[in-house]
C-alpha cells in the first residue's frame, strides 16, 4: 500500500513509499493521495482528506520554552549528581545531604566523633574534622549549582538564553 506523509504544518512533503497493508499506519501518513498541485500550490492533510492551497503558509515561530522550569529541572539533576572528595564518592541526593549534615552538626559538637560511611567499597571510618570537610564540600557543590541557576535565570530575563547553556556550566 502507498502512504502520503506531511510535515509539521500538515503539508504534503513529497514522500510516498510502500508499507505491508497488514502494518499500522506510521505517524503522519495516509494512504489518500493528495491532488495534484502546480506553481505555487500545496496539498494540506485536513485530519480527513487533502485540501489545495494556492500557496503554503506562512510558518509559524515556535514557541519558546518554558525556560525556568526546564533550568531548575537541569539544576536538581546536578544537584543530586554527587560529589568526589579526595577519591571518596559521596552521594548528593536529598535523603544523603540529610545525613551528610546531621553528621557535620555532630562533628561541629563533637572532635572526637568518627563516623562510619557507607561507600560502594563498603565502610570508611571519617574522624569529625573530615566529616565537617565533606559537609562542606556537598554544601559548596549545591550552592554552585544554585549559582548556575540563577546565571541561566538571568540569561532568560536578558534574552540570552540557549538550549546548549542547559548543558554547560554545571558543577562536576
Amino acid at each position: 500500500m502507498k502512504l502520503y506523509q506531511w510535515d509539521n504544518q500538515n503539508l504534503h512533503n513529497s514522500v510516498v513509499f510502500e508499507v505491508d497493508p497488514l502494518d499500522a499506519l506510521p505517524l503522519r501518513t495516509t494512504p489518500t493521495a493528495p491532488p495534484k498541485t502546480t506553481g505555487t500550490q500545496v496539498a494540506r492533510w485536513s485530519g480527513s482528506a487533502w485540501e489545495k492551497l494556492s500557496k503554503a503558509p506562512e510558518q509559524l515561530p515556535l514557541p519558546e520554552p518554558d525556560w525556568l522550569p526546564l533550568i531548575a529541572t537541569r539544576r536538581y539533576q546536578a544537584e543530586v549528581s554527587g560529589i568526589t572528595l579526595g577519591g571518596l564518592p559521596i552521594e548528593t541526593d536529598d535523603r544523603s545531604k540529610l545525613l551528610v549534615n546531621g553528621a557535620a552538626s555532630r562533628a561541629a559538637r563533637d572532635s572526637n566523633y568518627t563516623l562510619k560511611w557507607k561507600t560502594f567499597e563498603g565502610f570508611v571510618d571519617l574522624p569529625a574534622a573530615q566529616v565537617l570537610i565533606m559537609a562542606d564540600a556537598v554544601s559548596d557543590h549545591v550552592q554552585d549549582c544554585f549559582n548556575r541557576e540563577a546565571e541561566l535565570q538571568a540569561a532568560v530575563v536578558d534574552g540570552t538564553i540557549t538550549a546548549e547553556m542547559l548543558d554547560q556550566g554545571w558543577p562536576a
